[in-house]
């Protein structure tokens, strides 16, 4: 009876426990519970510029979607470069801010502790962590920092050898995997990733379209309409302003044209990983290079980069089925199943 007793305590400790997996990304972010609720939101704070504004929207602070919906009235902050908070007072408050509200999407007030793994771009300094856990401080009772790829790899099931490739928005991250958490020298992180391609493909389209008014958040938009990469051109007409009339044009020449040149970048770091690998491994780490983040949804890329590092030997790249949330959902996973020794205590 005794012994029922024990365990059964042991299980309401736990079930009061909530498990939290974060990807805190440069252009969105997303968390997924133990509880079973899972948010992606973009990862901007808007805070009104004056107390007209502030009138205006009711609010000191908005979130995602509904800051950019009001971004003419706010100053918005992208507190997240390349994964990670910036170092200074606003972005680091803006930061901390984002990820209580990301926090509360999760309902964690409903439970008497909650232990998260946060995820990171593989090389981060030692200032980069820190800010990290600073923005969890006092919201959580424990956290761990991993890897992107890392987290991907454990929660998909592919942690025996492969190589995980996250294209992210600030950063591209590639990592061997061979059954632990990966070394600083299995791991390459290369600043070719999301916003890189957005700024190429902006390039483009003001050279070829003089004068055209567009911003970056209109080229990511149509970029994640439209991207993709081989087979013939296909058209993708949008809609912009030169000097202030509507103009409408096809710009699919040159979204092929921009995704294109960012796979000889992706592609020379998978061929580094590989050839830093012990040799033994390395047929079965060419055989098993798997593509995640947002880039990975660009149409083709996984053909594409077959050819392009074809010239070491076989290889086989695929995508994982659902990257926005991959991260996550494997960063949930990792939480669940690590000892609480593997935890930092941040409160």
């Amino acid at each position: 009876m005794l012994g029922y007793m024990s365990a059964m305590r042991t299980v309401n400790k736990m079930s009061d426990r909530l498990y939290v997996g974060i990807d805190l990304g440069t252009y969105q972010s997303t968390i997924s519970s133990s509880a079973g609720v899972s948010h992606t939101i973009e990862t901007v704070v808007g805070r009104p510029k004056d107390p007209v504004a502030r009138n205006f929207l009711g609010r000191d602070v908005l979130f995602g979607n509904d800051a950019l919906k009001n971004k003419l009235a706010c100053n918005l902050y992208r507190p997240m470069a390349a994964g990670v908070a910036q170092d200074d007072e606003a972005n680091l408050a803006a930061a901390k801010a984002f990820v209580s509200h990301l926090l509360e999407t999760v309902d964690p007030e409903e439970f008497d502790e909650v232990f998260g793994v946060i995820c990171s771009p593989s090389h981060v300094s030692f200032t980069d962590k820190s800010n990290l856990v600073a923005t969890l401080r006092g919201q959580v009772n424990a956290i761990m920092v991993v890897t992107e790829p890392f987290a991907t790899a454990y929660g998909i099931g592919e942690i025996a050898s492969s190589i995980v490739v996250d294209i992210g928005a600030g950063t591209t991250d590639i990592a061997r995997i061979y059954g632990t958490f990966p070394t600083d020298e299995d791991q390459v992180t290369i600043q070719e990733a999301g916003d890189w391609l957005d700024n190429e493909l902006m390039t483009l389209i003001q050279k070829k379209f003089t004068g055209a008014q567009i911003t970056k958040d209109m080229v990511r938009k149509w970029k994640e309409q439209v991207s993709y990469v081989g087979g013939d051109v296909r058209e993708a007409t949008v809609e912009l302003s030169v000097e202030g009339k509507k103009q409408v044009v096809d710009i699919g020449d040159l979204v092929a044209q921009a995704c294109e040149m960012i796979v000889p970048k992706i592609g020379n770091a998978i061929k580094r990983i590989v050839a830093g690998a012990d040799p033994e491994y390395q047929p079965v780490l060419r055989n098993n290079i798997i593509l995640s983040g947002g880039g990975s949804l660009i149409d083709g890329i996984a053909a594409r980069m077959t050819d392009e590092i074809s010239d070491i030997g076989d290889v086989t790249v695929w995508c994982v089925e659902d990257p926005i949330n991959a991260v996550a959902n494997g960063a949930l996973q990792l939480a669940g199943e690590m000892p609480d020794d593997m935890y930092t205590a941040i409160n």
